[in-house]
């Protein structure tokens, strides 16, 4: 005769066994489900984040085109933690400088001057420089911080405050610290072959001073929405 006490207790225990069996993959279908969600949210908000940023572009170029030019066209305070639709934007405006040129040997210097404003809604204190060239052969690009050194050798005389060794082009990024005094003299060195040409465009704080005679500006604009931040940088010309 049957244990009925023996036949129920398995039967319970394979409820049981059951059940615990659901809970666990009730639990990895959540952990998959959240996800899949959790993905296409982060990057719609970097999107949205894009998005920001180039508002504050246009903001500022709005800023800087109205009349009077004289006025308006040395704008340089930029915004801080402006509110756009869900999110906030942090805008720089730039001196922006062309400076092309040919090695005459495998390096050349390029200085200029920046001057940091201690006033001012968010004045700028990047550095943005680009590099790049046509010739097969790869070049390099080095931020040092002073003037007036010797290009052959010029760690003698400053200190190598940024390189770039990735392929072209070259970008170097440099945030001024807020120690910096209010007018440094930077020196960007570009180093190649002999007799290839280069594409160098410098963007940093005004020097000493924006010329409405200047026709060019540059613009960076960070785009913030929840955890997603996203740059937008741009040069643009005012004509006439």
């Amino acid at each position: 005769m049957m244990d009925p006490f023996g036949e129920k207790g398995a039967g319970v225990g394979g409820v049981i066994f059951l059940i615990a069996l659901l809970s666990v993959m009730g639990v990895v279908f959540v952990s998959l489900l959240t996800t899949g969600i959790e993905a296409p949210t982060a990057e719609v908000l970097s999107q949205r984040a894009i998005y920001v940023a180039e508002a504050g572009i246009e903001a500022a170029m709005g800023h800087l085109k109205r009349t009077p030019v004289g006025t308006n066209w040395l704008w340089n305070d930029g915004y801080s933690n402006r509110s756009v639709g869900n999110g906030t934007v942090d805008v720089e405006i730039l001196q922006y400088e062309n400076r092309d040129g040919t090695l005459t040997s495998t390096y050349q210097c390029e200085e200029f001057t920046s001057s940091i404003e201690a006033t001012g809604e968010n004045p700028a204190r990047t550095v943005y420089i680009t590099l790049s060239w046509t010739s097969t052969n790869n070049f390099d690009l080095e931020l040092y911080d002073a003037g007036g050194i010797d290009c052959a050798n010029p760690l003698a005389g400053a200190n190598l405050i940024a390189s770039s060794t990735t392929n072209r082009p070259e970008v170097i990024r440099y945030r001024i610290p807020d120690s910096a005094p209010a007018n440094i003299t930077y020196t960007v060195r570009v180093v190649g072959t002999s007799g290839d040409s280069y594409r160098l465009r410098i963007a940093h704080p005004d020097e000493p001073g924006f010329s409405s005679s200047n026709k060019t500006r540059a613009i960076i604009s960070l785009g913030r929405v929840n955890n997603a931040i996203r740059e937008v940088f741009i040069a643009f010309r005012r004509e006439p």
